[in-house]
């Protein structure tokens, strides 16, 4: 990766964060982060343990993926969402890793 690319990337966390800002805010989301990498083109949305793969993401995408987190931690945790709740939180989980996950 060279210099240029990392200084986009750079670039792009603030403006995701600058994004996402108030939908953590609304929601009482503390700890987040968007997460690059200077090695690799990796790219992730932080948000407490669980780290969401954003790579090459539109900002736009970026949001849909804490409204997916937003839908799964906060609305699924004590309501029943239908007979395909497996499938569908499989589907927004997509590209999750492993809550605790370092990688």
């Amino acid at each position: 990766m060279t210099s240029e690319d990392f200084e986009y990337l750079k670039s792009k966390r603030l403006e995701v964060l600058e994004a996402i800002k108030p939908i953590c805010e609304a929601f009482k989301i503390t700890e987040y982060d968007y997460l690059v990498s200077e090695t690799s083109p990796t790219e992730m949305l932080k948000i407490y343990d669980t780290k969401i793969g954003c790579a090459s993401n539109s900002t736009s995408a970026i949001i849909d993926e804490l409204i997916g987190w937003i839908f799964v931690k906060i609305y699924c945790r004590k309501r029943y969402i239908g007979a395909f709740q497996t499938q569908t939180l499989n589907v927004i989980k997509k590209y999750w890793k492993s809550e605790g996950d370092s990688k």
